[in-house]
């Protein structure tokens, strides 16, 4: 459907038309800039055709609209977004003294030190989920059910988790236990042969 839309005029990048349940408009994937919304009461492809319009015959951006700014500074902003906040400022056409708070509190937010997974997950948390994979995939295994593959992971020795349990003074989060039980698990575990596959051997 945008096949006949023109690069943008002030970046060259291609557009996109995007449409909600209400509304449509063609924004460009560069620099962000974008058409008003149209109402989708006539259908996609009137609201594309007017918005094509629109589009292919634009010389300056549309004007910055005050929603988008309360809706923005709202969000945790992070480097990525530098270009959209940059190109707000730049179709900011009045109400400096009015809007001139929100871009402070946008570059402000853009300022602050974005966070490290380090910082968010200790090194230890996952370095011990990442051994719980590791176990989980040493027991799994493809079988056939049907002439449909499945994956089947071989039962786990849950009662070491469960004195465990016992001794904390119980639990009720599932992964708590799950991640106990792994824990107990050794590294590699006998082959056992599968319950479906019993029923289905001759």
């Amino acid at each position: 459907m945008a096949d006949n839309l023109l690069n943008c005029a002030h970046c060259d990048s291609q557009p996109r038309f995007i449409a909600n349940r209400l509304e449509a408009v063609i924004v460009c994937t560069g620099c962000g800039i974008s058409t008003p919304p149209q109402p989708l009461d006539g259908g996609r492809d009137h609201a594309f055709a007017v918005l094509q319009g629109i589009w292919n015959t634009r010389v300056t951006p549309r004007p910055t609209a005050q929603h988008e700014l309360s809706a923005i500074v709202r969000q945790e902003l992070t480097s990525s977004d530098l270009g959209t906040v940059l190109a707000l400022i730049a179709r900011n056409e009045g109400n400096w003294e009015e809007r001139g708070p929100l871009f402070a509190a946008m570059a402000e937010q853009l300022l602050q030190p974005e966070p490290f997974l380090q910082d968010l997950v200790p090194a230890e948390t996952l370095l011990r989920d990442a051994d719980r994979y590791r176990k989980l995939m040493r027991r799994a295994k493809i079988i056939q059910i049907d002439g449909r593959p499945w994956v089947h992971i071989e039962p786990i020795d849950a009662l070491p988790a469960t004195v465990s349990e016992e001794l904390f003074g119980g639990t009720i989060i599932l992964e708590e236990f799950l991640a106990r039980a792994l824990d107990c698990a050794p590294e590699s575990s006998p082959s056992v042969a599968s319950p479906l596959e019993k029923k289905r051997s001759p």
